[in-house]
């Protein structure tokens, strides 16, 4: 039976090997697959002729079924480089072509790849989200920043707006105008007596106005007994010296605390003050392009101005060239006012509004008198624009004159000795 089959087999290789091309592989596949499950081990393990490589086997009959109690042959060892016969490379073909490698094409256009992308995508822009968005102000992120100090006047009102942002949660557009609001609510009482203080030396000023004059020709002594009687006049006018100075300093070391501190915010600038809350004022940290909020400040101070000139004593009238010159100064500086950011005159501007309603109010006689005002009987008659600036230029040319006045011509020496002789 060895014989047979070895016979069987040689004679079906030559076939195998004269027939390469002339079956296509495609038209007797499954009869090939058939056929190499059929075979028996010997004939799989088996080498094939010498110098026939990578074979096409085509079997077009079948080989007769083994015995059953055929003895097994035990296979020969494979050699170091082993020749793969029909039946093997028929098989590994077959793998090949009914299981292909995937390419890059069916990776791409995948649904898992898609998705991947997506995702990544979508990761990528909620990164970049989170790295814009403006985290909240918590307590303590002012002193962090440097901005609240306990020492500094400045701080305390940037530690109030801190702690009115984050309790009430206000925009920080809302959180400036009412703190601001509520500082100058606070310096009324300030007002309200240097007010009174004012109207109680009023009818004093002349006589104080005298020895003023006199004070400047005066020596030493002359100088320390004008200033006794002058304390003598607060006194019987019912002002102390502690109220008459006090006042006034801590009033204006309020405005300037306020100043410095939003100033202090916007210029640093906190990061969520670029949100403000409201569309026509977005971002408190830069200066607006059209000058509106300077030019607001401007006409807020002129109308602070009028109001202030109706509480001026009458005999002074300096005091009107004075608000003239203070009312072009206010649209003057408004170039330069435009260099800070909005945010700041925003808290001024706020701070003007508090302080037109306050002398409002306080010029009502009813009201005033309740707090101890007297109110004037004679108002300070305006004088116009072109008088005050007629004035500053003749002073002008009175200082530039007295500085190029020749010097004093000197008579010539007499000379020593004997005269001539005509």
């Amino acid at each position: 039976m060895v014989l047979r089959a070895m016979l069987c087999s040689g004679g079906r290789l030559g076939l195998r090997t004269s027939g390469y091309g002339l079956l296509p592989l495609a038209a007797r596949r499954s009869q090939i697959q058939r056929v190499s499950l059929q075979l028996s081990p010997l004939l799989i393990n088996g080498a094939g002729p010498a110098g026939v490589v990578n074979a096409r086997n085509f079997w077009w009959s079948r080989s007769p079924a083994p015995e059953p109690n055929a003895p097994a042959i035990p296979a020969s060892p494979a050699p170091t480089q082993p020749l793969e016969t029909g039946s093997n490379n028929i098989s590994m073909e077959t793998a090949t072509q009914v299981s292909p490698t995937p390419t890059d094409e069916a990776v791409v256009t995948s649904p898992a790849s898609d998705a991947l992308v997506t995702a990544t995508t979508d990761s990528a822009s909620s990164a970049s989200e989170l790295i814009n968005v403006i985290p909240p102000l918590q307590h303590g992120d002012l002193y962090d920043l440097g901005l609240v100090s306990w020492f500094s006047p400045a701080g305390w009102v940037r530690y109030s707006m801190e702690v009115l942002h984050v309790t009430t949660g206000m925009p920080w557009f809302y959180v400036i105008v009412v703190g601001t609001i509520a500082w100058r609510l606070a310096s009324i009482p300030l007002t309200i007596v240097s007010s009174r203080n004012a109207s109680r030396l009023r009818p004093f000023a002349a006589q104080m106005k005298a020895l003023d004059e006199k004070a400047e020709k005066a020596d030493q002594a002359e100088k320390l007994e004008i200033m006794l009687r002058k304390k003598q006049m607060t006194e019987k006018a019912g002002v102390t010296v502690l109220s008459s100075l006090g006042a006034p300093l801590a009033q204006i070391t309020l405005q300037f605390a306020l100043f410095l501190g939003v100033k202090g915010m916007v210029t640093l600038p906190v990061a969520q003050l670029r949100d403000s809350g409201v569309w026509f004022l977005p971002d408190l940290t830069v200066a607006g392009p059209y000058y509106i909020m300077p030019l607001v400040v401007a006409g807020l101070a002129n109308l602070q101005l009028s109001l202030q000139k109706r509480d001026m004593d009458p005999s002074r009238p300096e005091m009107a060239h004075a608000l003239n010159v203070f009312r072009v100064l206010t649209f003057a500086f408004t170039p330069f006012m435009a260099a800070y950011p909005d945010g700041l005159w925003l808290s001024v501007a706020a701070g003007l509004v508090v302080s037109l309603i306050q002398s409002r109010l306080l010029q009502v006689p009813s009201i005033g008198t309740k707090f101890g005002i007297i109110p004037l009987t004679n108002k300070l008659s305006p004088i116009p624009a072109t008088e005050t600036f007629r004035l500053i230029s003749r002073h002008i040319q009175k200082m530039f004159s007295a500085g190029r006045q020749p010097p004093a011509q000197r008579l010539p020496k007499a000379r020593s000795g004997r005269t001539s002789r005509r």
